[in-house]
């Protein structure tokens, strides 16, 4: 092809492609050449560069008209290995053609833009699974949490596995539901309701909210003047204490220790009171922290107190949020309780 072999062309990123009669390529930039292997293929026109029976091969990306007039032309190379060229080009008036026998381009690289797009559009999937991992995770640890409390409450106090046997049972069905529903999108086990807000014994709580620290943050749980047949619904623990506690424990530095202390107060309410040592929520970030997808921190939807205030709401609860910034947060529960195990049935 010694045609296309151009006089003193550098590695510019941009040059003439001109073709002549049939598509027939006279000449073409270093770049072209390369990207199409066109030094070590028979390619007789520049139309047998679209033929995707021989790869690599050219395919119109799309046509961006200018707001001046001018028709910009985008060309992607399929069927390459391993990295992304593409390319853009304009067709020049007649009056800057070298003949008349000739039709001119003028083209340029553009591999190195689908390159950053191709990577800006990893980074964003990568976050969208990050997104989703941290959802699945919390999900599925609210899940054994439930169990983990059935457990504990179980271990201190068998006298009550007949009212809790049935709930443990339901809980692993509906984790077990959640996991059809990842691994197939399938959602084939029906969820048992007669068990949604079986009571536990809030002096219970102690043992098995101090578990809720992990390696770098402890959690301290303290039960005071609480009567032992005080019940509370396991559901208020799962969906409203645990998700505040497990807030706390993210939003405090490594060594500290996150305070839950749990008091008994008159007209049949438990009042909770959660203290970290974080770094705090100024005036803005404490009043939209209940807000659906607001967050302040990577990799988080922002759903977990927008869930945990619907929750509230549902249980006839109320709850208040102290915070200031660099000074950590408190946040007060009041939640119901009852001294009927029944009432929840």
């Amino acid at each position: 092809m010694d045609s296309m072999e151009p006089q003193n062309e550098s590695d510019a990123p941009g040059g003439l492609l001109l073709l002549g009669a049939n598509g027939a390529i006279l000449h073409a930039p270093t770049f072209f050449r390369r990207a199409l292997y066109l030094d070590n293929r028979e390619a007789p026109s520049f139309f047998h560069l679209c033929d995707p029976t021989d790869p690599p091969y050219l395919s119109l990306h799309r046509i961006f008209r200018h707001p001046y007039g001018a028709t910009e032309y985008h060309l992607r190379v399929q069927g390459r290995f391993g990295s992304s060229k593409g390319f853009r080009y304009w067709p020049l008036e007649q009056s800057d053609k070298p003949g008349s026998d000739t039709v001119a381009f003028y083209i340029v690289d553009d591999s190195a833009i689908l390159q950053h797009h191709d990577w800006d559009y990893r980074r964003l999937r990568r976050e969208i699974l990050n997104d989703v991992k941290e959802s699945l995770s919390n999900h599925f640890k609210t899940r054994l949490a439930t169990l983990q409390l059935l457990a504990e409450t179980l271990r201190d106090a068998p006298e009550i596995a007949a009212e809790s046997a049935p709930r443990i049972m339901g809980a692993v069905d509906k984790l077990k539901k959640s996991v059809n529903q990842v691994m197939t999108g399938i959602d084939d086990i029906e969820s048992p309701t007669d068990y949604q807000d079986s009571p536990v014994r809030l002096t219970d709580l102690a043992g098995v909210v101090g578990t809720w620290g992990n390696s770098g943050v402890s959690v301290h749980c303290q039960v005071n003047g609480v009567s032992p047949s005080t019940l509370i619904p396991a559901s208020s623990i799962e969906r409203i204490v645990l998700p505040i506690v497990e807030n706390a424990v993210e939003a405090s530095p490594k060594g500290s220790t996150v305070e839950v202390i749990i008091d008994e107060v008159d007209d049949r309410f438990a009042h909770f009171r959660i203290i970290d040592q974080g770094e705090g929520m100024n005036d803005r970030v404490k009043e939209r922290a209940g807000d659906p997808f607001f967050t302040t921190r990577t990799n988080h939807l922002g759903l977990g107190l927008a869930h945990t205030r619907e929750a509230i709401r549902d249980a006839g609860g109320e709850w208040n949020i102290e915070s200031k910034a660099r000074k950590g947060t408190e946040v007060t529960l009041l939640l119901p309780i009852t001294t009927s195990s029944q009432l929840f049935r």
